[in-house]
């Protein structure tokens, strides 16, 4: 919950907010229109099986290990004070789940000359966050860009978040965010305001399914959609709804329509966007030495997705591709 005291402090109190983010991309052409920079928080409450970015779920930072990359020269066994590499490059992850908390966190990471072990996870200030965004100004200006406020989940760090919405639009930042929807409807009503575009996404209408696939049920997302749609009519934000599209989950005709019906009934929707499967973020979990649950599942056809938007547009919803 945003606090009165957050919503109180001037730009050079924000400015000095901390949040743990991912990761920054400048230079993106997906999440919004024109050249972005996209800032991943990090931290969701979701727990998504077809998630391309696990290392943005957790609240905290995480050792990635990437087999393939390695050299074998053990540097990072004898770094590691705490015994979680062992013979063969085994790596005990209950040990490395607490590393974030020791005194030599991750040290295994400063010896591993190749980078096939790094850490995910930072926590950085509003500041230091805008030092990098304010390079890319002239790249916004020429391309109808700006940043992008992605994650993980964004409304998770809601002061962090509303913090640097803020600072960016009273620096005339075309800003953007993508929400899943999952979090606290006073929060969007704080940071709505300091928004050019709201991306919310809509994964099944079914909530004991979007639960059993995400770990969550829908009914706040769905409430918190309506919400910020009738912000979207005081404020004049761009409002769009994703879908990820995943094989076996929500791909059916039916299900489609369904979600339909609830967007038809927005009245400030600009319009959907249906997100193929894919499985770009497998390697990822690995890395994490987690479980990649969807291995069998194949991407949608192009066939089936022009199938898909045929439904959306027999309900008269605009189609976008970011």
């Amino acid at each position: 919950m945003i606090r009165d005291e957050i919503v109180k402090r001037s730009a050079d109190g924000l400015m000095e907010l901390c949040g743990m983010t991912a990761n920054i991309e400048r230079y993106a052409i997906n999440d919004g229109n024109g050249v972005r920079t996209t800032v991943f928080t990090k931290g969701c409450y979701l727990r998504c099986r077809w998630c391309s970015n696990p290392e943005t779920q957790s609240f905290f930072p995480e050792m990635s290990f990437f087999p393939d990359k390695c050299i074998a020269c053990m540097n990072c066994a004898e770094a590691c004070p705490y015994g979680a590499i062992g013979e063969g490059l085994r790596t005990d992850r209950e040990i490395c789940g607490e590393c974030h908390l020791r005194e030599k966190a991750f040290s295994c990471t400063e010896k591993c000359y190749v980078k096939c072990r790094k850490v995910t996870g930072e926590k950085m200030s509003v500041r230091e966050i805008y030092e990098v965004v304010k390079r890319d100004v002239p790249f916004y200006e020429g391309s109808g860009g700006g940043v992008t406020i992605s994650g993980g989940e964004p409304m998770a760090q809601p002061e962090f978040t509303y913090a640097l919405a803020r600072i960016l639009t009273e620096r005339w930042i075309d800003t953007a965010i993508e929400t899943c929807g999952y979090a606290e409807k006073e929060d969007y009503e704080k940071i709505v305001p300091y928004l050019n575009t709201v991306f919310m996404d809509i994964k099944h209408m079914d909530s004991k399914k979007h639960q059993a696939w995400t770990g969550m049920g829908n009914e706040k997302i769905l409430n918190n959609i309506k919400y910020v749609d009738e912000l979207a009519g005081v404020y004049g934000n761009k409002l769009f709804i994703r879908v990820p599209v995943i094989p076996g989950f929500n791909d059916q005709r039916e299900e489609m329509e369904e979600t339909a019906r609830f967007v038809v009934g927005c009245r400030n929707v600009e319009g959907m966007e249906l997100l193929p499967y894919h499985k770009l973020g497998r390697g990822k979990y690995y890395s994490l030495g987690r479980e990649y649950l969807l291995e069998d599942i194949a991407a949608p056809s192009a066939e089936h997705m022009a199938e898909l938007h045929e439904v959306l547009a027999g309900y008269g919803i605009p189609v976008y591709q970011f």
